[in-house]
């Protein structure tokens, strides 16, 4: 038998195993690990800590569609009394746009396949909707939310402000492009009901000095506060905003509401830690609200509180 009949030979008998039930379908300890919700990534008593201090928090006197919020566990305070501002809004469903900072995802766009525990509660993964989201080829199911702060940071503060609420993460790629954002700002449109809170999971200017940390983020509110998604593609990573992709999807989607966004903290390392950043450089935290013709404008909530 020659080389070459010998590898066809090879080749077919590794087909005809790949096809046959017994080894195509999964062994049931590895379903049964997958059925598994991901483990809680953080201990709960700086949430539950965080979420006491912002209980004297305003509530929104009106509907909220959207939110930026930090994952910086540092600004924890910023996250929590931003969650608690939209306290009130009865949300059945929050989708969390977040870098994938660790450019593990497969595809431009990723998504978990499981619900998550955190020290606070169960999060219940919207399974209608990943499955859904799934259908493009621009998405892929992946287990990097066990390690993808952008999310696991948020969850203990749903668990316990919007219990029983489904999530629905979407990891963006750093090599995502302004096309692919449009497309998924497109896949997501059809979820814009009062029942749905979009969170945009961003740090903004990283590794910079003072001077340079407040220049950056100048530029990144005007852009914010602009309301016009095609200037974000001014911005640049990390130096202005870890997920480029994330704000335009977010401000894409609040635009097609008509909702007009609302600064309500600006803070950053430098207040927090400032010897660590003066020698790393800082990390800034920006919180805004997308709110609606119907509620009063309260904008004097969220004084940082290092």
């Amino acid at each position: 038998m020659t080389a070459c009949v010998r590898k066809l030979a090879v080749l077919c008998i590794c087909l005809f195993f790949a096809a046959s039930p017994l080894f195509s379908e999964e062994p049931p300890h590895l379903q049964k690990l997958r059925e598994r919700p991901f483990p809680a990534a953080y201990p709960g008593g700086l949430f539950a800590d965080a979420i006491e201090a912002a209980k004297s928090t305003v509530p929104a006197s009106g509907r909220v569609s959207g939110l930026v919020l930090p994952h910086h566990l540092l600004a924890a305070d910023l996250i929590a009394k931003g969650f608690a501002h939209v306290r009130e809004g009865g949300y059945r469903r929050i989708v969390i746009l977040s870098p994938d900072h660790f450019s593990r995802g497969r595809t431009s766009f990723s998504v978990p396949g499981r619900d998550f525990l955190t020290s606070l509660g169960t999060v219940p993964l919207d399974k209608e909707w990943t499955a859904a989201l799934l259908r493009s080829e621009l998405v892929s199911e992946s287990s990097l939310f066990s390690h993808e702060h952008g999310v696991q940071a948020l969850l203990p503060f749903i668990a316990r402000h919007f219990p029983g609420a489904f999530v629905l993460p979407v990891a963006i790629g750093k090599r995502s492009t302004p096309e692919e954002w449009r497309l998924l700002a497109e896949l997501l449109t059809p979820l814009l009901d009062g029942d749905t809170l979009i969170v945009q999971s961003t740090d903004f200017s990283h590794y910079l000095d003072r001077e340079e940390t407040a220049k950056r983020d100048e530029e990144s509110l005007a852009v914010l506060l602009s309301a016009d998604p095609e200037r974000v593609v001014s911005l640049r990573q990390p130096s202005h905003i870890d997920s480029r992709g994330a704000l335009f999807v977010q401000m894409t989607l609040q635009k097609s509401l008509d909702a007009n966004p609302v600064l309500l903290a600006h803070a950053s390392s430098f207040e927090y830690n400032p010897a660590e950043a003066e020698k790393t450089g800082g990390t800034s935290y920006i919180v805004l609200a997308y709110r609606h013709a119907d509620g009063e404008e309260d904008d004097s909530i969220l004084a940082p509180s290092p």
